[in-house]
Formats: C-alpha cells, structure tokens, sequence
C-alpha cells in the first residue's frame, strides 16, 4: 500500500495528468482497505484461540479425560487413557474407579450438569469395556463445579470441558457435623427410700372371752406402731396399745404388746401388708396371757413421708380353749416415715 502511494506522488511530480493520478490514489486506498480485513480475522483467530487440555495419566492412579464443546463423546486418544486406567485397575487390584465428568461454564447450569453426568457415564462405559466390573465404578457429576480454569459465566474454555478418573480407594464422604448434644439434666435429688415407720392412731377391739366363764366387753385406745425395714419379702413391726374396756364385767386400763412379722408387697402408692402378731395382753377387762393371730390392711402414701394406715386383726387368747373367744381389732394410724 506505501508503494502505490509512492507511486502516486511520483506521478503528479513528474506532471502526470491530474485525474489519472486520483483514479490511480482510490485504487491504492481500496486495495489497502481489502488486504487490512483480510488480515483482522486471521490475527484475531491466533490470539483467541482455545488451549486444549491433553488427555492422558495426570498422576499415579489419576487420568484426565478431554471433551469437545457441548459433546460427550470419545476421541482415539481418550479411548487409550481410559485403556491404560483399566490397566491400572487390574494391576493394582484397587477396590473402585471414580469417575467425575465436568464442564465449562457456557450454557445453563441444569444442561451442565447433565453434560457432565453423559460424560462420567460415557467413560464409565468404556471401562466396562476394557473389562472392569460395572459394580466397581462410581459416577459423579459435578457440572461447573471445581473449574480447572477459573472464568466468568458463559465462557468456553476447552480445560474445563473434561472428565477425571481417579483408580483407588473412593474420595472421602462428607459427614454431616454431629448434631450438639444437649447436656443431660442436672439430676435431682435421689427419692430417700424410708427404711423405717412411726404410726400412731386410735384402735377398737372387741373382746368375746373377758373371763374364763365367758363374757364380752369393748376396748379402745391408741395405738404407737414402730416398723423396721419395711420391705416386700418382710419386715418387723412393734406394736403398744394403751386401752380403756367397758360394756363388760372388769372394767379399766389395759394394754396390749405384740410383735410382728410383716409381708408388704410395694403396688406404688398403696402397699397392703399381712402380718403375724405374737404378744399379750394384760390389765383389766381382758386375760392377762399371750395371744397370737393375723392381721391385714394396707399403707396409703398421702404425700411424701406420710402415710395412712388401716388394718383389721384377731387375737387368740391362749388362755381360752375355744378359738371364737379371741379379740378383733379394727385400727386405723397416720405414719411419718425416716
């Protein structure tokens, strides 16, 4: 182009015909102007052109695996790596295959990401046709996850475009952080276990032998009740009634001292007991001997350390020869418990 300018100038020193020498300049411009847009394109190509990655054994046991744009299909030189990622397998006698297909970030993130699951699963394929088992490989695919070239949305860049096949043991999972543990309440303070029992309440008894010739009088008085280890299989009561006896031929103060055997099953707040009573009685009204006999009822815990008793008995008096000539008791006692 500087030489047809050249020449131009030349001509209108040398007197040339003015018009000629014009035609001769448009020509010279136009003829630049062509061969400067053919050049454009061609220095634009070199300098944008992409940079292929190169399929191949990346690391021991690590292979990469190189895509064309939009595509999911294998080139002769990927079907070599994924031969020789096989022959590492066998080799090796590794437990599992990993293969995690990726892209580049043009196109939408969803056709990403099942870009990149056809791609795993393309070269998947292909390793079960080199003779690895299907149940030995694993396929991820990550979409525009984890670039190998970090660029802006919508860029083509051909180093992201690949997949990634790993021959070894699986990449660790990701476990979820353990939920906080919630400290456990403070315990309160141990329910005390009351071994011991304090009772004391009125007691009536009726009284169908007074005397060796028979006879029947009434007895009522308190009773103090002191229980030691009261429990299910048993526990020893000790029992002191002051009574005062009327309705009969004698009468006046007496009392009554009886130990007992106590059998108490423990049915939460209710506790019905059966004892065995061994004792005597002494005083007016009554037949100063021993006597013996059952008795039932039952412990009602009102609140905490406080309970109600109710009991029933009959005593035989040794001294009378006819069993139907003993004393019944019906008693009824409010116990603290320690």
């Amino acid at each position: 182009m500087l030489a047809l300018c050249w020449k131009v100038k030349q001509g209108l020193r040398s007197g040339g015909d003015p018009e000629a020498s014009l035609r001769l300049s448009l020509k010279a411009l136009l003829m630049g102007a062509a061969l400067l847009v053919l050049t454009v394109p061609t220095a634009h190509a070199q300098s944008g052109a992409e940079v292929i990655a190169q399929p191949g054994e990346e690391s021991l046991g690590r292979y990469l695996v190189t895509f064309g744009l939009d595509q999911a299909t294998l080139t002769a030189p990927n079907r070599q790596v994924i031969a020789q990622a096989a022959e590492y397998y066998r080799q090796g006698g590794t437990p599992q295959i990993t293969v995690t297909g990726y892209t580049d970030t043009s196109g939408s993130a969803a056709h990403n990401l099942d870009l990149s699951e056809r791609r795993a699963e393309v070269v998947a394929d292909e390793l079960v046709g080199e003779g690895v088992p299907a149940t030995d490989i694993v396929t991820i695919g990550r979409g525009e996850e984890d670039l190998r070239v970090a660029t802006a949305d919508g860029v083509r860049e051909a180093r992201n475009r690949r997949a990634e096949i790993i021959v070894g043991p699986p990449p660790p999972a990701v476990v979820a952080a353990p939920a906080p543990v919630e400290p456990a309440p403070a315990a309160g303070p141990e329910e005390e276990e009351h071994r011991n029992l304090f009772t004391i309440g009125p007691i009536y008894g009726h009284n169908f032998g007074e005397t060796n010739e028979g006879g029947e009088n009434d007895l009522v008085g308190g009773e103090i009740t002191y229980s030691a280890l009261p429990g299910f299989l048993g526990g020893v009561s000790l029992k002191q009634a002051v009574l005062y006896s009327f309705n009969g031929d004698n009468d006046g103060l007496n009392g009554r001292s009886v130990i007992s055997l106590d059998f108490a099953p423990d049915l939460g707040i209710v506790r019905p007991f059966l004892a065995a009573n061994f004792g005597g009685v002494y005083g007016s009204g009554v037949q100063n001997g021993f006597v013996a006999g059952p008795e039932i009822g039952f412990n009602i815990d009102l609140i905490e350390g406080v309970a109600m008793r109710a009991k029933a008995a009959y005593d035989y008096q040794f001294r009378q020869p006819e069993f139907d000539e003993g004393i019944l008791w019906a008693g009824l006692g409010f116990g603290v418990g320690f």
